[in-house]
C-alpha cells in the first residue's frame, strides 16, 4: 500500500522528495551537510532542482500547498510512483552517501572503533566503479567540499581522483580499486589527532603541525591491525605524504623507496586539497592548480602521474562553454596539447579570441558546458 507522507503547516506541507513535481514551490530554504543552503525559499522547482535534492540525499522538503501555476498540489495523485521501478543512483548521490558513511566511520574511529574493512569496501568500491563511467564528474566534486566537513569529503574525493589517474595510466582494475581504497583510508589516523587542532580556524602553530604530521603513522597503525587489508594499501597509507626530493614525511623517503600507489595518492591528495576551501584560504581553480603542480613536478612528483591528472582535468572539447578568471564566459575554439590547460577561447560577449597560452594572467575558472 502506498503511504502518503506530508504534514500540513498553515499553507505549507512537508513532502517526500520523490513526490515532488515541476512547479512545486519551496516554503523553506533547504540545507544539506553544510550550513549554507543549497536552495533558497520560494524556489520554483524544475526537474533539475529535484535531481539536485535527490543527489544531496534530501528526504523531505517543505513546500507551498499550491503549484506555480496556481493549481493546488495533491501528492495523493502520485500513488502511481509505488509501481515505478527504483531509479538507478546517480554518481553524485553515491558520492554523498559515501561521504556520510565515511563521517560515521571517522566518528567511530575517534571513539576507538577499529576499521571495518568490509564496510569500507562496501562503501567505496561501488563508487569507484561508478566513477570510472563518469570521469568528468569526479573532477567537479571539489564544489561540494566545505570547511567543516572537509576531511570527510577529502578522503572520498582522493579515492576517486586516484582511481581516475590509475585508469588513465592503464592500471589494472585491481590496482585502480586498491589505490582508491588506500586514498579512502589514508587519513583515518586523523581521528587520533586532537579535535581542537583539526577544527583550528587559523594557520597551525609549529607544534600543532608536528602533531598533524603524525597522522600517516596513526593511519598505518590502524590499517595494520586488519590482516585482510593488502600490504600495498598499508604501505601507500603510510607513505602518502612522502615526496621525491625527501621533503615529505614521516620518513623523508627518496624516490626509489616510494610505492607506486603512493606516487598516485600524493598527486591526488594535493590536487583536491588545493581545489577545496580551507579554513585559511579559499578554493582554487583546478586548471590553475594543475599548472602549479606541473611546475612543482620536478623533485616532488612523478611526471607521468601529473600528466595523467592533467589529461583528466583538461579534457576540453571544441565548443565547451567555460568561465574565465576575469568572470567572462567563453567558448573553447582550439586545444593545444602543448598547453592543455590553456586552449584558445572566444569571449561570448565580445567575440574576441584569446590565446590563454599567451594571456598568463587569465585562466579557466571552470567548465560550464
Amino acid at each position: 500500500m502506498f503511504l502518503f507522507v506530508y504534514r500540513e503547516r498553515g499553507t505549507f506541507m512537508l513532502v517526500r522528495t520523490d513526490q515532488l513535481v515541476e512547479g512545486c514551490i519551496l516554503a523553506q530554504e533547504v540545507k544539506a551537510i553544510s550550513t549554507k543552503p543549497i536552495m533558497t525559499k520560494r524556489t520554483v522547482l524544475t526537474n533539475h532542482h529535484i535531481e539536485i535534492l535527490e543527489s544531496f540525499l534530501i528526504e523531505k522538503v517543505e513546500i507551498e500547498a499550491f503549484l506555480s501555476n496556481g493549481q493546488p498540489f495533491n501528492p495523493h495523485l502520485l500513488s502511481m510512483l509505488e509501481n515505478k521501478p527504483p531509479k538507478e543512483e546517480s554518481f553524485l548521490q553515491m558520492y554523498f552517501k559515501a561521504t556520510q558513511a565515511y563521517k560515521k566511520m571517522f566518528e567511530g574511529w575517534e571513539s576507538g572503533t577499529p576499521i571495518d574493512y568490509a564496510s569500507v569496501r562496501k562503501t567505496i568500491i561501488p563508487l569507484i566503479e561508478k566513477s570510472l563511467q563518469y570521469q568528468n564528474e569526479v573532477f567537479t566534486v571539489y564544489h561540494y567540499s566545505n570547511e567543516e566537513d572537509y576531511i570527510y569529503h577529502h578522503s572520498v574525493a582522493v579515492a576517486l581522483i586516484a582511481a581516475a589517474i590509475g585508469n588513465v595510466l592503464g592500471n589494472s582494475k585491481k590496482d585502480i580499486i586498491q589505490v582508491g581504497i588506500a586514498g579512502f583510508l589514508m587519513d583515518c589516523g586523523m581521528s587520533k589527532i586532537d579535535p581542537k587542532i583539526l577544527k583550528n580556524v587559523a594557520v597551525l602553530k609549529k607544534e600543532e603541525f608536528a602533531q598533524i604530521k603524525e597522522h600517516p603513522i596513526f593511519s598505518y597503525q590502524m590499517v595494520s591491525k586488519q590482516p585482510v587489508i593488502q600490504d600495498e594499501i598499508k604501505l601507500a597509507v603510510l607513505q602518502h605524504h612522502e615526496r621525491y626530493d625527501k621533503s615529505g614525511y614521516p620518513f623523508g623517503l627518496s624516490e626509489e623507496k616510494i610505492h607506486s600507489y603512493t606516487k598516485i595518492l600524493s598527486v591526488a591528495d594535493v590536487f583536491h586539497a588545493m581545489t577545496s576551501p580551507r579554513k585559511y584560504r579559499s578554493k582554487q581553480s583546478p586548471f590553475k592548480v594543475v599548472e602549479q603542480l606541473k611546475q612543482e613536478t620536478f623533485g616532488k612528483y612523478d611526471l607521468a602521474i601529473v600528466k595523467a591528472l592533467i589529461e583528466n582535468v583538461c579534457n576540453f572539447s571544441v565548443g565547451d562553454k567555460i568561465l574565465l578568471s576575469n568572470d567572462k564566459a567563453a567558448e573553447v575554439v582550439f586545444t593545444d596539447s602543448t598547453f592543455p590547460s590553456r586552449p584558445m577561447v572566444r569571449e561570448e560577449e565580445t567575440g574576441k579570441f584569446i590565446s590563454l597560452s599567451h594571456e598568463l594572467d587569465i585562466f579557466i575558472e571552470e567548465v560550464i558546458r
